[in-house]
């Protein structure tokens, strides 16, 4: 390493610039500038994406209530996430303990991939009282969401 090179080296540490950036890889940022909405979509309505916020290890899952702007939903923690179903790109399925997350929609591929990621932290149904104008054609949409949970009062099996 010539001095040049050691001197360009110190100055970007000392300019906290990533490390990225001091191999010529990376994009330049803003120190600090606000973390952008990563969600999918080109439209006002986003169906799923990542909110930057420190240590993100939960996912929330808003549907609306039938007729108002109310949501309601869950918030999972991704360490009690025990699988990842689907059905073709219409349809995913959340194993939790507790209960199955049924996500039923269109182009839910990069979706499924994300949250096996843990690179999702909101998944939220369409709504037009919310978003009067629809998604574009060929864009992710969330159509339904349902939450199933076991009945306590069905026999689970020969011995129960």
């Amino acid at each position: 390493m010539s001095a040049s090179d050691f001197e360009k080296t110190a100055n970007a540490v000392a300019k906290q610039i990533s490390f990225t950036e001091r191999l010529g890889r990376g994009d330049s940022k803003e120190p600090n500038a606000e973390p952008k909405d990563q969600g999918a979509g080109n439209s006002a309505y986003k169906p799923y994406g990542f909110l930057p916020t420190g240590i993100g290890e939960t996912c929330e899952v808003s549907r609306w209530v039938e007729g108002t702007e109310i949501s309601e939903g869950i918030e999972f923690q991704y360490r009690f996430l025990m699988q990842v179903g689907y059905v073709g790109e219409e349809q995913l399925k959340l194993f939790l303990p507790d209960c199955i997350v049924v996500i039923d929609g269109m182009y839910l591929r990069d979706l499924r991939k994300k949250i096996a990621r843990r690179q999702c932290t909101f998944i939220q149904q369409y709504s037009a009282k919310v978003w009067p104008n629809a998604p574009a054609r060929g864009e992710p949409i969330i159509e339904n969401i349902s939450v199933v949970r076991p009945d306590a009062e069905q026999p689970r099996g020969k011995n129960s």
